[in-house]
């Protein structure tokens, strides 16, 4: 009892001081604000009268004070967050060759606070003596500084929750997985927001957040082991680390649609950083590819690829998804490298160059593409021209020249070139282009064949990139963003989890498209409960997921004769949802046509459908394809249409993205007649 009094005290003494900063930073950004009108309304009514000179600077005036009341802004909104809960944890740390009764005690919260005399009262959990706090228990401990490690013995650690100016609880730990306060997180409801998870980050996910030298880091994350919230905890450390290098508006993610980057959204201004750029392999080909190409959705090719697995379209997908087609397309590229240039004179200004001068220089830079060597070819041509003929003599343009080259092409462009590679294969049926409009599957190859003959843009503002459901993206496709973002990347994801199954499965694809990455794996699940993952351990390999040692109901599997039968135990779940304290239910359907089929018979219910077009998460009853419902997480779940169509290696990976949605509560609709083989 005498520690939770003294930490109550220590909270009202930082409480008092966080309340009087708070007060004196909003006086600030009303003097700012005042100053600001002030200014703009004597440039509005002394206008005329003004030169040149004095409006610069009353200009350069009236910037310094909105970038100072931005700062400020910021500084209250830090304020805020710490008034609301101050901190959450504390440890006492006695440096080495000190006494027990030197001891230095760190408070861990969300910002870092220093009161008016100077004193750190609060410290960033990104803080390099922080980490501590995450990867030791009481004993030898050691933190990383600017001077090299710190060495010392951690004497004691403290978890606490604290709301306001009011201690809840406070509980001497150690870094066992099932302390209470994980415990508590873990058995929350689900929110219609990712949380952030600073006070309960785990030691090999502290490893992953604080990694500082991999230029690629990639993260293999079983379903709930937090590898998404980990990675943007990653990004504000960075941003946090490297603040004179880094900002946010120079950090990308890669999102598999526009619900999950709403989902996450609110992850990074929780911990007090501006939100970052969001992209999706559809809108990064929409910026780079030529306007004249029009293409289908990635949606639509997983959506028809999970309707119609055996399909000509699936198999499609399959082939061009596979490291041996990028092998393919690469070989391809590389012996037509020399060969692209037909070996014919071309005759300037009465002189004729011979056809194998023009093929040795446009070989010389075969690195370059195709259209640079072009450029870098007739410059040689005419500098040749004017070291032969002596005197005044009048040469054609750089740009003629290169005209004439192009006629000596084999191919007109890259679409060309890429078609033609297909029939290099003697696999022409391979490359559809109905209505003028590519296969998505096509876009990343044609970008890449684009990248050689022209060159393609490269996002040079990105310092930073986050690509998440990883095993869901190609080898032809990482090779693409591998051109286009330069930068280091976080890349994570979930093998088990891929909508497609032909794509790079472990390191080793990896490997090949990132040789100098640093590959991490994440094999417990914090989401679920132990039930529902023992549960959905059967559609994995064994020992291929761990489960927390949390508690709840065994998931419930209900067999169904008739559609009517089914429906009818669906809105019975929906009924008992709504008499429950939970806030999220989903209806997590294989594919997009059964969605479709129940939403039309459950018009009675507040239904949120979330389909291709959908931008936001909310909390109620969900309604959502598989392929749409990777990286949500719901307080119960029902998957119904458990039939004779779950059948494949395939469809075990759908079934368990789908089972491990669920936090609580997990019900399976089965049918008696078309029994799966896999339950």
């Amino acid at each position: 009892m005498q520690q939770f009094q003294d930490e109550q005290q220590a909270l009202d003494a930082v409480f008092k001081k966080l309340r009087k900063a708070f007060d004196q930073v909003n006086t600030t950004i009303e003097g700012y604000n005042d100053e600001y009108m002030n200014l703009k309304k004597y440039m509005v009514d002394y206008k005329a009268e003004m030169d040149k000179i004095e409006i610069f600077s009353n200009q350069q005036i009236l910037q310094s004070i909105d970038r100072t009341g931005v700062a400020a802004l910021k500084q209250r909104m830090q304020l805020q967050k710490l008034m609301d809960s101050a901190y959450f944890g504390r440890i006492d740390f006695v440096y080495d060759g000190e006494s027990i009764d030197e001891a230095e005690t760190f408070y861990i919260g969300k910002f870092s606070f220093t009161d008016e005399e100077g004193n750190i009262c609060i410290y960033d959990w990104r803080a390099p003596v922080s980490s501590m706090y995450y990867d030791y228990e009481l004993g030898p401990a050691a933190y990383e500084a600017l001077n090299g490690a710190i060495n010392g013995e951690l004497i004691r650690k403290r978890q606490m929750n604290v709301e306001k100016n009011e201690i809840r609880y406070v509980l001497e730990s150690s870094m066992n997985i099932n302390d209470s306060i994980l415990q508590g997180e873990l058995s929350r409801t689900a929110d219609e927001r990712m949380k952030t998870i600073i006070a309960t980050i785990q030691k090999e996910q502290n490893a992953i957040v604080r990694n500082e030298d991999a230029h690629t880091l990639v993260i293999q994350g079983v379903a709930g082991s937090g590898k998404t919230s980990i990675a943007l905890h990653r990004v504000a450390y960075l941003l946090y680390k490297f603040k004179d290098q880094l900002s946010s508006d120079r950090v990308m993610i890669i999102s598999p649609n526009k619900v999950f980057a709403d989902y996450i959204s609110t992850v990074l201004p929780e911990l007090g950083e501006e939100p970052i750029r969001e992209a999706s392999l559809d809108l990064l080909a929409e910026r780079v590819l030529p306007a004249k190409y029009a293409f289908s959705s990635l949606f639509e090719q997983t959506k028809r690829c999970i309707e119609q697995p055996e399909s000509p379209f699936a198999k499609r997908v399959g082939y061009k998804s596979s490291l041996s087609f990028f092998a393919a397309l690469q070989s391809y590229l590389e012996k037509t490298n020399t060969t692209l240039l037909q070996e014919k004179a071309i005759t300037i200004s009465e002189y004729e160059i011979p056809g194998s001068y023009i093929v040795n220089r446009f070989n010389a830079s075969s690195n370059e593409p195709v259209m640079k060597r072009l450029e870098q070819t007739a410059e040689d041509m005419l500098s040749l021209i004017k070291a032969k003929r002596q005197g005044e003599i009048k040469l054609p343009s750089k740009n003629e020249v290169i005209k004439r080259l192009k006629k000596r092409l084999r191919f007109n462009d890259a679409f060309t070139l890429y078609k033609s590679f297909y029939e290099e294969l003697g696999r022409q049926d391979d490359f559809v282009f109905k209505n003028k409009t590519l296969e998505f599957a096509d876009v990343y190859p044609l970008l890449y064949c684009i990248n050689y003959w022209e060159g393609i843009e490269i996002f040079d503002t990105v310092n930073h990139l986050v690509i998440d459901e990883m095993q869901d993206y190609s080898p032809i496709q990482y090779a693409v963003l591998q051109r286009l973002f330069r930068c280091k990347k976080t890349i994570l994801g979930d093998f088990g989890q891929s909508l497609n199954p032909f794509t790079i499965n472990d390191e080793h694809g990896f490997q090949e498209i990132f040789p100098s990455l640093q590959f991490v794996q994440l094999k417990k699940s914090y989401r679920s409960s132990y039930e529902i993952i023992e549960f959905a351990k059967r559609f994995l390999p064994e020992n291929a997921i761990e489960a927390v040692e949390r508690h709840g109901e065994e998931p419930a599997m209900l067999t169904y004769q008739t559609d009517e039968e089914q429906i009818d135990s669906i809105k019975q779940a929906l009924q008992q949802f709504q008499k429950s304290g939970y806030k999220t239910y989903g209806i997590v359907c294989k594919t997009e046509a059964q969605a479709t089929y129940i939403e039309s018979v459950l018009q009675g219910f507040p239904i949120n459908r979330i389909n291709e077009t959908s931008t936001s998460f909310t909390e109620g009853i969900t309604l959502c394809s598989v392929q749409l419902a990777k990286g949500l997480e719901f307080d119960s779940v029902i998957v119904p249409f458990i039939d004779g169509g779950y059948q494949t290696d395939y469809d075990k990976g759908l079934l368990y993205i789908a089972c491990t949605r669920a936090l609580h509560r997990l019900t399976l609709l089965v049918s008696e007649q078309n029994k799966s083989p896999l339950l």
